[in-house]
């Protein structure tokens, strides 16, 4: 096999917002009232049906943290709170959820039953998801290839975080509840395929009654190789890096692979226990580790047997110390110091001479230390401590944060004991939909008709396309396309608040260069007006149609003061002094007309 080529498994699970009001109550979703009442919680792991405890819900609880969670009058109510029992289930948001699974040909179960699964991260107040399937087995086309569609779910979304700090996260719950359908597909061979199919079922969502903008739509990523480990990869947004995400992962596992065969051929061990080491950093001169220890934190250490020289090789995008810095920062520690690093810089060495001689260090010995408070740093370096033993094992599985290109860990996999029944929802009947909504597809090639090929492309991809779909049945589409496109974009990156133009407003301003009171040239200075908060008379008194005489007398002035510039250069002129209340045609004949006066 290839140098950097991998037997790659991965697959996708998308999640999408979905434009109705709750999944579990009747509040609504827009998520842009301000709150009016808060409540402090802290959640605790419970055995599920089975007896067994869940680890990713265990790690969450060994972390300690308290949750503050706010709550707004008309999105959020007492079943976001776990003090009430949840309602029927939305009807509409269970169409949209069956209609997805018709059109990506799902196999439809006769009854649906809305299960609970286990999380205690704080994002839900009672610690547990409601999730339904509600469609499985299907299949989409994408290309010239068939995909596999394992499943779909209705769900629910989670609370969204405000802010967060070492031992406490606040968050909003007008989020907790929004109904979320959840598109699970089956292995893919390819990380550029994969991104491929991402954009493919992400086009494919809008085309039902979804939200849109920044987090509406999330795709969590898994990722094995062969001898690897399944690895849930969460919260990426960049859909253009996903294949370079899905590439740098395969990476990491392969690299981990090498370090486990180094660490085999010589004989590393994760050798003897953790230590509190705490003594010997009274009088350090580490600024940062003085502070912990002046204020009552502990400093523990640990050796790793013929590991000198292992924590600069690469793990993917960083290198294998920093992967390990991502399991103490999952407990809320900094990160950790270790002996292939230059203790100089960090005025260390003397401290770690002395680590050596409790530990007993060998010449090729490596040693790890990590600061903090308690229990955290306890937490954290038992995590690291565990994390290195298992590189002498492989890849274990586990799920991840997204991080650039690369991701760190954020807890281990959960496990079957996750799901059980939940018992205040009925079994649901489900009944297929009859009538499927246009695809975005479809709209795609109906456009192709109205615009050129390129726009078309762009406008389908718009978050403004519901807007220009009420806009061009009235209005030049292909006018409309480029004023949302362009001339909107371009408002935008200039600093204009371009919030401010609404529907109401452009159907305005096209109307008026429909009737000829502005030219086309002037729609960009006339939406600039709008976006400062000028009114639609104001723009009228400004770019009111310029009388012949008057252009002729400008035209006249401006061909005397260039006795020696061309048509071109003339016309730009001339344009530029009548500011867009002049079409362009109108005034190169007037042009042309008066520079023939002049010969």
């Amino acid at each position: 096999m290839a140098k950097g080529k991998y037997e790659l498994r991965c697959g996708l699970e998308i999640h999408q917002r979905l434009h109705t009001k709750k999944l579990f109550c009747n509040c609504e979703s827009t998520q842009t009232e301000e709150p009016f009442l808060e409540v402090r919680r802290q959640l605790r792991p419970v055995a599920g049906e089975l007896g067994d405890v869940d680890p990713a819900a265990l790690h969450e609880a060994l972390r300690g943290r308290h949750f503050l969670y706010q709550i707004s009058q008309k999105e959020s109510c007492l079943v976001e709170l776990d003090c009430e029992p949840p309602h029927e289930i939305n009807l509409e948001a269970l169409d949209v959820a069956l209609s997805v699974c018709k059109l990506l040909q799902c196999t439809i179960p006769e009854e649906i039953h809305v299960m609970r699964k286990t999380v205690i991260d704080g994002s839900n107040t009672g610690g547990f998801q409601r999730t339904a399937v509600v469609g499985m087995d299907g299949k989409i086309k994408v290309g010239n290839e068939i995909i596999e569609i394992d499943q779909i779910a209705l769900e629910e979304e989670s609370a969204r975080i405000e802010s967060k700090s070492e031992h406490e996260t606040i968050y909003r719950l007008s989020g907790l509840g929004i109904p979320l359908v959840e598109i699970t597909t089956g292995v893919i061979d390819d990380a550029d395929k994969l991104q491929k199919v991402a954009e493919h079922i992400g086009l494919l969502l809008r085309s039902f009654d979804v939200q849109r903008g920044i987090g509406s739509i999330r795709q969590d990523v898994n990722v094995s190789i062969a001898n690897g480990a399944r690895v849930e990869i969460k919260g990426f947004q960049e859909l253009e890096k996903m294949a370079e995400l899905v590439k740098n992962e395969a990476k990491r596992q392969q690299d981990l692979l090498n370090i486990m065969n180094k660490l085999i051929k010589r004989k590393a061990s994760v050798s003897g226990a953790v230590k509190d080491v705490t003594k010997y950093f009274g009088n350090t001169g580490n600024i940062l580790l003085k502070d912990i220890v002046n204020n009552k934190g502990r400093v523990f250490a640990f050796l790793l047997r013929n590991f000198d020289g292992m924590m600069t090789e690469e793990c993917g995008d960083r290198t294998l110390g920093k992967e390990l810095a991502g399991y103490a920062q999952a407990y809320g520690i900094g990160g950790i110091i270790h002996t292939d690093e230059d203790l100089g810089r960090y005025k260390l060495r003397n401290e770690f001479d002395l680590l050596k001689k409790e530990f007993k260090a060998k010449e090729r010995d490596s040693i790890v230390i990590l600061a903090g408070m308690m229990p955290d740093v306890r937490n954290a370096v038992n995590a690291v401590y565990e994390r290195a033993l298992h590189l002498l094992s492989g890849v274990p599985e586990e799920t991840r944060f997204s991080d650039g290109i690369g991701s760190k860990f954020a807890r281990p996999l959960p496990g079957k004991a996750r799901m059980y029944p939940e018992t205040d929802v009925p079994p649901i009947i489900a009944e297929a939909p009859k009538k499927l909504p246009k695809t975005m597809f479809e709209k795609e090639s109906d456009l192709k008709k109205r615009l050129p090929a390129e726009m078309a492309e762009q406008m389908i991809r718009s978050h403004r396309l519901p807007l220009y779909e009420k806009l061009a049945e009235r209005h030049d589409p292909v006018l409309v396309a480029n004023t949302l496109l362009s001339t909107m974009k371009d408002l935008s990156r200039r600093g204009f608040d371009v919030e401010r133009i609404g529907e109401e407003e452009l159907s305005a301003i096209f109307s008026m260069v429909k009737k000829g009171k502005i030219t086309r040239q002037a729609i960009p200075e006339a939406l600039a007006m709008i976006a400062q908060g000028k009114s639609i008379n104001d723009i009228e008194k400004s770019f009111g149609s310029m009388p012949e005489i008057q252009l002729r007398d400008i035209v006249r002035s401006v061909i005397k003061s260039n006795p020696n510039a061309n048509e071109g250069a003339l016309m730009g002129i001339v344009m530029n002094k009548a500011r867009g209340r002049v079409e362009g045609k109108i005034v190169a004949k007037i042009v042309r007309e008066e520079m023939g006066k002049g010969r």
